[in-house]
């Protein structure tokens, strides 16, 4: 938890504007951006209000305006000596952590929030095979109640995470036959299975016991449990939880994707990647080459730009590899780099670069590097993202300071900066294919699918909706693939082609 302290003979009154010097408004202004809880206290310590926000510094920033939306802001402020904050991967953990921490600390100026009715609560039923809803009352005596949470939308997200990591049922009724959830591995189907009632139970202690027990995130209380069950020798529970946390990390990732925006706030990924990168502003704009030469024809190599986390597209480049006879992706990604740096050293290239990605591990980093070194644009923050366990990359420095070799950042599966990236390094992949396929007269994506026997129209559709690239798809595990109703031996045929496709 961080700590910001006001002198105790300042407080804010309601005449107090935002362009006064102000302690207070210093300490503000250095929260980060990224979401999470803060905590209001009085000069004694105790807590006097609990809020969440999806981006902690413009949230308690609002607390400075001259004319307040809340007429009891004021009162509170003058009475506020310590700002203390929790950051949260994602909004949706701050919702859930700032309702633990009200019902424990129960702040005096959070009373309205505890005693309003209206605010939703989510419920666990008293039923044989219980289930998790929000609602708005409290008439079931026998169920359970957590709550309530100032948020309803990011309540129901709440809901979806838990429903997709704990495969507790979802149906109002129990149905006579087993329902999609069951098929696509998001319910155990005790409508079909009474026997898995252990275990049933036991998923709904993990629910209760993530609800009401203080972590600031989902992932925090997986890899806690992870680490728990590893201790005491519970290798398949210690698997469990492990799956659950890659299962977490992808759904953000495809949430991030799917909609084109990040749910997490505002632009907290790119003030989280100027941290990692120890650079001296926020990089605004990021561009990531990548290269396609399925099989050794018609190289090409994309260039796509993000600017302020999002899609720049007249800075997208697409380039026919010239200069590289057969495969060599160091040499292809060394010509398409090149040939952005000539076209920015002519000014035929107007987007100039905070970062530059590369989609590739240490050799390709290295090989990037040597070209940047060579065209005098070292200063350039580079970094490589390699695709088997989503690592970042960065080159190192000798004893003068120059760029050399490579070092790992080690940045957490549910970080928004990874986040980006990743989203950055799936469209750079998408524009190269798409542009290969044009070159080639044919649907890449899909002769991919069609190549392996007994994938089917049908299946081939559910596999190109459920994973939005074709290298998405090939980080899929059997078992995921099963989980589709795709036979083993069969999802076992199509991963290996794909990894050869893909090489």
């Amino acid at each position: 938890m961080s700590t910001y302290e006001q002198s105790p003979n300042l407080s804010l009154g309601a005449g107090a504007r935002l362009n006064s010097p102000h302690p207070l408004r210093a300490q503000v202004e250095a929260l980060p951006y990224s979401p999470g809880v803060y905590f209001m206290k009085a000069a004694d310590g105790s807590i006097l209000y609990i809020g969440k926000a999806k981006s902690l510094r413009q949230r308690v920033r609002s607390y400075l305006a001259a004319r307040p939306e809340i007429p009891k802001i004021p009162i509170l402020m003058a009475k506020v000596r310590k700002i203390e904050y929790i950051e949260t991967p994602a909004e949706v953990d701050a919702l859930l952590l700032e309702a633990q921490l009200i019902r424990k600390y129960q702040p005096h100026y959070n009373k309205e929030l505890k005693d309003d009715k209206s605010f939703p609560l989510l419920k666990i039923t008293a039923e044989p095979f219980p289930r998790l809803l929000m609602t708005r009352n409290q008439s079931d005596r026998k169920a359970i109640y957590y709550g309530p949470y100032t948020d309803a939308r990011l309540l129901r997200e709440a809901v979806s995470l838990v429903h997709a990591l704990f495969p507790i049922r979802k149906c109002r009724r129990l149905p006579k036959t087993a329902c999609l959830y069951y098929h696509i591995g998001q319910c155990i189907a005790p409508c079909i299975k009474p026997e898995v009632k252990e275990e049933y139970d036991r998923l709904i202690r993990e629910v209760r016991s993530f609800l009401g027990g203080g972590k600031k995130s989902f992932m925090d209380y997986l890899k806690e449990r992870m680490e728990e069950a590893s201790k005491e020798l519970r290798f398949e529970d210690a698997q469990y939880y492990k799956e659950q946390m890659d299962a977490l990390a992808k759904l953000r990732r495809r949430r991030f994707t799917a909609g084109g925006e990040d749910l997490s706030a505002g632009l907290s990924a790119t003030l989280e990647l100027k941290k990692w990168l120890a650079a001296e502003k926020p990089p605004e704009r990021i561009v990531c080459f990548d290269v396609s030469n399925i099989q050794g024809a018609e190289a090409v190599a994309s260039r796509v730009s993000f600017y302020r986390e999002m899609p720049e597209k007249s800075g997208y480049r697409r380039y026919k590899i010239r200069r590289v006879q057969g495969i060599n992706d160091y040499a292809m990604i060394q010509e398409a780099l090149e040939r952005m740096l000539e076209g920015i050293r002519e000014k035929r290239e107007k987007f100039i670069p905070d970062v530059i990605m590369i989609d590739g591990g240490k050799g390709h980093l290295g090989a990037a590097l040597q070209v940047l070194k060579r065209m005098g644009a070292q200063k350039t923050k580079l970094i490589s993202i390699a695709k088997r366990f989503e690592t970042i990359y960065t080159p190192g420095h000798d004893s003068s300071g120059e760029p050399e070799g490579a070092l790992m950042i080690p940045m957490p599966k549910d970080s928004p900066a990874l986040y980006l990236l990743q989203k950055i390094r799936d469209e750079a992949h998408r524009f190269a294919i798409t542009y290969h396929r044009t070159l080639k007269g044919k649907n890449l994506t899909e002769s991919i699918v069609d190549e392996v026997p007994g994938i089917g129209p049908a299946r081939k559709r559910l596999l190109l909706e459920r994973y939005a690239s074709v290298e998405a798809l090939s980080q899929a595990t059997a078992g995921e693939l099963a989980a589709l109703g795709i036979h083993q031996a069969t999802a076992h045929k199509l991963l290996e082609h794909l990894l050869h496709c893909l090489r």
